[in-house]
């Protein structure tokens, strides 16, 4: 399984969490299109936040590093890396990537 397929996974991973919490209209559809929040997004803060530390976690779990993603999303310039599932992908992707090469 590629890094890539692993980030994907853990993300699937933690919509499936947040969904069990979430009443039937508000679950988040596990494709990398799913807006999360912002245009068409229909997650509030608490809930990207949650789902957040959820990938966060299962990252640490599959990669063995440990990320903050709200901490460091703080310093970007640009566009939203929660606005959707295939930008939160590429956003791990990139913290991981600085984490590997520090």
């Amino acid at each position: 399984m590629t890094n890539n397929e692993k980030i994907i996974q853990a993300i699937s991973e933690a919509i499936n969490e947040l969904n069990e919490q979430l009443p039937k209209e508000d679950k988040l559809k596990k494709s990398l299109d799913t807006a999360l929040m912002g245009s068409g997004g229909n997650l509030d803060s608490l809930r990207l936040v949650s789902l957040v530390t959820t990938v966060e976690q299962k990252i640490e779990d599959k990669f063995g590093i440990t990320i903050s993603l709200l901490d460091d999303a703080a310093s970007l310039e640009g566009d939203n890396p929660f606005s959707t599932v295939s930008s939160l992908a590429d956003y791990v992707a990139s913290i991981l990537e600085k984490n590997t090469i520090e």
